[in-house]
This record gives C-alpha cells, sequence and structure tokens, in this order.
C-alpha cells in the first residue's frame, strides 16, 4: 500500500500546482509570471520537503510519523481552500510589483503544504526499507519509489490539465485533493492513530460538495466557471440605467457584456470601433472574427448585416458555451465557429483560404496579464495578410497605452504589421488625449495604400479623430516568433494597475 500513498501523494503535487495557478487567476491574472512563481515556489517547497523529510527519516521512521506528515499536508491544503478568497484579495490590493504578489499569494496557500508532499518521498522509502533485510536491494526500493512518485505527478499533471479543471471548480479540486491526502493518511496510519485523517476527510466532503454546489450562485453575486483555459466569472451589472451581464476572465474588468432586453447592441465604445473596417470596406461579406469572447461583434454583424458571413475563431469551447447560456448567441447559417488556436487556425487556412475574407477582425489582447505574443508576430501578420482580399482591411483593439512605458506592447505589435502592411494606423479609444495612459487601442492595417475615406456620418468622424498621428517611439522591436518579450514590455502597465 505505501506503493500507492506514493504514487497519490506525487499526482496530488501536481493537481494543487495547476489548480494553484487557476486559484490566483482572477486576482493576479495567468500571465506566465504567475505560472513562474508558482512553479518556482513548488519546487522551493519540495526541495525544502525533500531535505527536511530526509531528515526526519533518519531519526526511527515509523508508519505513524508517515501518516502524520502526509496529513498535514492534507490539512494545509484544507486550509488554502478555505482562506484563499481573503488571502488573495489582500494581496491583490497590496501595492507590490506583480512578480512580489505572485510569489507571496504561492507562498502564503501552497508553501506549506508542498512542503510537506516532498517529505514523504525520502520518508516513505525509510518506512519500506523497515522491511528489508537484505541492503543490496536498497538502490531498487528507491528507484521504484521515486517512479511511482513521478509516474502520479505525470498522471496528476493530465489529470488535472485535460480533466478535473473542467469538470470541478477550483476550490471543489482543492477539497478534493485534501480529501484524497487524508485517505493516503487513514492506509498507512495504524488503528487508534485515525481520528485526525478522518476529520480531515469529512470535512472535505462536506466543503467541496458545498463547493460545487455553490457554482450555482444568482447572476446578481456571480457565477464562477471553470473551463480548459480559463476561470470565467459572469456577472450582473448595470449601465446607464439597464441591466448588463458581464464576462470576466481576468482582474479589474470585464472582457465582454451585454444587455439582455438587446443582445445584438455593441456595449463597450471599443467594439463600435470595429466599423472603421467596413468603414473603408463597405462591401465586405466575409469577416473572420479572432477572439469569441462573449460573441458582441459577431452578433452586431449577422444582425446588422444581413448578407454577412462570419467566422470565429475561440480558443476555448467553454467561453463558446457561456456565451450561448448566458449572451443570447444562437446557432446562425452564417455564423461558423473554430474552437482552436487562432494562430493554428491561421498556419492552416493562409494555405487553404488565400484571399478569403474582406475583413479579419481581432480581440485576442483584451488583457495585459495574458498575451498571446504569436498573434502579434510578424509571421502572424503575414498569415494574415494571405487571408485578406486584395483591398482587405484588419483591425485589432490591444489594451495598452501608445506613448511612453505603458506603450511599448502596442508599439511592439504596431512594428511587426507595419513590416507587413503597406499602411497602419492606431486609433486610442477612451482617452485619445491622453496617450500615455493604457486604454483600448483599435489599430488598423492595409493590404492597399488607398488612404482611409472620408466620413460624412458624424459618428464615424468622431472614430476616425481620434487618430494618433505623431511618430511612435523607436524603443522596441517588432514581435517575432523567434523573439517576442510581450511580458517585460507589458510589466509597466501590470505595474501601475497594483
Amino acid at each position: 500500500m505505501l506503493e500507492v500513498v506514493s504514487f497519490i501523494c506525487g499526482a496530488g503535487v501536481m493537481v494543487l500546482e495547476m489548480a494553484g495557478a487557476r486559484l490566483l487567476a482572477p486576482y493576479l491574472g495567468t500571465s506566465i509570471v504567475v505560472w513562474t512563481a508558482m512553479i518556482g515556489v513548488v519546487l522551493a517547497s519540495l526541495s525544502l520537503g525533500y531535505w527536511l523529510g530526509g531528515k526526519a527519516g533518519d531519526r526511527n521512521p515509523s508508519p505513524r510519523k508517515l501518516g502524520l506528515i502526509i496529513g498535514a499536508g492534507a490539512a494545509f491544503v484544507l486550509l488554502a481552500a478555505l482562506g484563499q478568497a481573503p488571502l488573495l484579495k489582500t494581496v491583490a490590493g497590496a501595492r507590490w510589483s506583480l512578480q512580489v504578489s505572485a510569489v507571496a499569494a504561492a507562498v502564503l496557500l501552497f508553501a506549506a503544504p508542498c512542503v510537506f508532499l516532498g517529505m514523504v518521498s525520502p520518508y516513505i522509502i525509510q518506512v519500506r526499507l523497515l522491511d528489508y533485510k537484505d541492503k543490496s536491494r536498497t538502490g531498487t526500493v528507491i528507484g521504484r519509489f521515486y517512479a511511482l512518485s513521478t509516474v502520479g505527478s505525470i498522471a496528476g499533471t493530465f489529470l488535472g490539465g485535460y480533466w478535473l479543471i473542467s469538470w470541478l471548480g477550483t476550490r471543489t479540486i482543492l477539497y478534493a485533493v485534501a480529501g484524497v491526502l487524508a485517505a493516503a493518511a487513514l492506509i498507512v496510519l495504524p488503528r487508534g492513530r485515525k481520528i485526525p485523517a478522518a476529520l480531515v476527510f469529512g470535512a472535505c466532503l462536506g466543503l467541496g460538495g458545498h463547493a460545487a454546489l455553490s457554482a450555482r450562485d444568482s447572476l446578481a453575486t456571480g457565477i464562477d466557471i471553470d473551463t480548459r483555459y480559463n476561470h470565467i466569472r459572469v456577472q450582473e451589472g448595470s449601465q446607464d440605467g439597464h441591466k448588463v451581464l458581464y464576462l470576466i476572465t481576468d482582474p479589474g474588468s470585464a472582457q465582454s457584456g451585454m444587455r439582455p432586453d438587446d443582445p445584438s447592441r455593441l456595449l463597450f465604445d471599443y467594439t463600435r470601433h470595429y466599423a472603421i473596417g467596413w468603414h473603408i470596406k463597405p462591401d465586405a461579406r466575409e469577416f473572420l472574427m479572432l477572439g469569441g469572447g462573449g460573441y458582441s461583434v459577431p452578433k452586431y454583424l449577422l444582425h446588422a448585416k444581413k448578407d454577412a458571413r462570419v467566422d470565429v475563431v475561440e480558443i476555448d469551447p467553454g467561453i463558446t458555451e457561456t456565451a450561448r447560456k448566458y449572451f443570447a448567441l444562437k446557432d446562425d447559417d452564417r455564423l461558423r465557429i473554430f474552437h482552436e488556436d487562432a494562430r493554428v487556425f491561421l498556419n492552416r487556412m493562409a494555405g487553404e483560404k488565400p484571399g478569403g475574407y474582406d475583413i479579419v477582425m481581432g480581440d485576442t489582447f483584451t488583457s495585459s496579464y495574458n498575451i498571446p505574443f504569436h498573434l502579434g508576430t510578424v509571421e502572424c501578420a503575414e498569415r494574415i495578410k494571405a487571408l485578406l482580399r486584395d483591398d482587405g482591411v484588419f483591425v485589432c483593439n490591444i489594451i495598452s497605452a501608445v506613448t511612453g512605458e505603458e506603450g511599448k506592447i502596442l508599439r511592439s505589435i504596431h512594428a511587426a504589421f507595419a513590416e507587413v502592411f503597406p499602411q497602419t494606423h492606431i486609433f486610442p479609444v477612451s482617452m485619445p488625449n491622453r496617450p500615455g495612459l493604457a486604454q483600448n487601442v483599435i489599430l488598423v492595417a492595409l493590404k492597399t495604400r488607398k488612404p482611409i475615406p472620408l466620413a460624412w456620418d458624424g459618428t464615424m468622424q468622431a472614430m476616425l479623430a481620434k487618430e494618433f498621428t505623431l511618430p511612435l517611439e523607436k524603443d522596441v522591436v517588432a514581435l517575432t516568433d523567434d523573439y517576442a518579450p510581450v511580458e517585460f514590455y507589458a510589466m509597466p502597465m501590470l505595474e501601475a494597475r497594483q
């Protein structure tokens, strides 16, 4: 049974690490900074645990002590599940850099359980060796247990990444990990010593069930949905006296919104600026949208342009399911949805359907916490250009400033598209007179050198008047597939939010 326990503890570490990163996402985002903190803290904690477990194993190892070590790990996972919300709110509210906040959150929530789980491997080997009289086989025993622990970690990686995060909420996963570890402690603890582990196991069953049911909260308090790719929150709000539903995938802002009484209305100002694309090409019929979100722009196009055909590429089927359930997305013969990475789609379709679209729209750079760098590179711009007709237009939303330190991410993406397209234009949406502040910025790239036509409509005139016409700073490189330091370029924006 010790072999089974070793496997369980190895799996628990990886499930805990993956669920932990998702737990941090609503407060600190899902950038490589957060993942780096989680991986680094887990590895450091395991290393300390290995050392402590080896030291403890040299002093009268016993199944009882092994059970207590595993039970302590289960208890700390349970504490992390119970205390994560207030602790993460406190860390996110502190005025620390994102790096410090991410490390602090990972340490406070996950260092202790990982230390105890790290202690298991060297200690359980010592317990097993108590039964071996033939010391010539100690290497075999050590190798077997480390192999079982590693195989467990592999199983936990695939189990967490492919299934658990999609099926269960992150809190429920933490309760499940704590419960499974408590069950492992029950296996090795001798009779009469099982009460603490049994209490932890029972608490996890009850709290895990409660956490799973709490996902059915009313919209007024928000609904949390974990998918394979995102932690989604759907929440009610109001705008201009009207009820509004928001879709939130990152801390601090909503990524999509809808008025239930008018589902095809474009709620956010930046989404209305996609109209610059069909102002430049008024006869556009074939549209490609990279990034689905709440499907606001596709719904608008299908409603406003009766001859429009819209393809949407959304990597997360859970986003689409959420849009169908809460954001009035309906099946339509003129709408096709592709659930895959947008760059993979572009790579394939550039060869299969060159010149197949009038307008390509991007809405994947909606967060400075998690930037899909591969959609802002020179190579990606080449694929998009290949997909456009000879007079086609690319319109993309980017969260960034235009000038100063907070504008580096925009300037690097702009530089990439400027290398490929004959002309590019930049339109700060929210605060055109304050280009040094992060905001929604619309990047427009044209496949021809024809100037943007004059507008006679007042609304379009106001949009075009926002164009930033000053020379851009030359302090960044054009992003490429080989070199795309997007986290470094985005860091000033992230630090400004702390």
